[in-house]
């Protein structure tokens, strides 16, 4: 019986020890990955993308998007994160510092855009993942996914410009955790979906060539007040972009599985999960093994029929 039990644990520990400890991002059908980022490389940006240095869209003021102005400082990468940090300071005659980071190098027709990324929370900050055309002024082409993390009143708009028109759609909370969100704009229409699950999607879209970015801000119900703590950060723990490609025929190569640390919705940790189960299944099967050598090898006092 402890032979058997010895085995099973073995044959257990074995699995759990040789069961792979990354997470593969799988590409999804009719997209091939192009742009693949997880912020490793501290004090550097992604290739293909920069810093923003001007002013925000909107009348120079006090409130309102316009009070804010785009600073490279405030656009840094460490801790394996990107950070795009809002703080209360005048420059360029207006009251807010932000950041915003511009992907030009990855601008593409159609595009499907994954990444997992944790707002600030308070009133007055809009996080923003933006769709912008290559060609100025952005107009009715332009697309953004806009957080707002409020408390007591979280939310996202869905703006999709499809070049004749924008469209608007709530995406009610809660946003003010980590979560993994995914923006995929394909010729059969645009959408929106969080932790996996689609939560708003539009037949419309734009045919422009569009790249893609992030930026934190001043906005949703005005400029951040007394009550909302800042400096606060706009953090993103990766960023993956593929590009339309329907029926692929790809080089095998280029078509493999992007590798992804951590990056399991919800899990950031999950691949930690499978080394303490090791551990505990190998503690498991040497005190199983321990118990069985000392039955084999301890003497055995014969029967009672046999004493003298």
């Amino acid at each position: 019986m402890l032979r058997r039990v010895a085995t099973v644990l073995v044959t257990a520990a074995s699995a759990v020890w040789v069961s792979p400890a990354q997470v593969l991002a799988v590409d999804p059908g009719d997209w091939t990955p192009v742009f693949s980022e997880s912020f490793d490389d501290p004090g550097t940006l992604p290739q293909g993308c920069a810093a923003y240095d001007g002013a925000a869209d909107g009348a120079s003021g006090a409130s309102g998007a316009g009070a804010s102005y785009f600073r490279p400082e405030a656009v840094t990468v460490s801790g394996g994160r990107l950070h795009l940090a809002l703080h209360r300071r005048n420059y360029g005659g207006r009251p807010f510092v932000t950041g915003e980071l511009r992907c030009l190098g990855a601008a593409q027709q159609f595009g499907r855009y994954e990444f997992r990324a944790r707002v600030p929370v308070g009133a007055g900050i809009s996080s923003i993942a933006m769709l912008r055309p290559v060609e100025e002024p952005s107009g009715q082409n332009a697309s953004q996914l806009e957080i707002t993390a409020q408390p007591g009143e979280e939310k996202a708009l869905m703006r999709n410009g499809t070049g004749t028109g924008t469209s608007v759609r709530t995406l009610p909370g809660p946003f003010s955790d980590w979560h993994a969100y995914t923006i995929e704009w394909a010729p059969t229409g645009f959408r929106v979906l969080v932790d996996g699950k689609e939560r708003s999607a539009d037949p419309g879209v734009s045919t422009e060539q569009r790249w893609f970015g992030f930026a934190v801000t001043v906005g949703g119900s005005g400029t951040p007040g007394s009550s909302t703590a800042l400096p606060a950060e706009f953090q993103v723990d990766y960023l993956r972009v593929y590009a339309y490609a329907p029926d692929s025929s790809m080089p095998a190569v280029a078509a493999q599985p992007s590798t992804v640390h951590n990056a399991v919705p919800g899990s950031p940790s999950g691949h930690r999960w499978s080394l303490w189960l090791a551990v505990v299944a190998t503690v498991m099967a040497a005190v199983a093994l321990f118990a069985l050598v000392m039955h084999k090898t301890r003497p055995h006092r014969p029967p009672p029929s046999h004493r003298a």
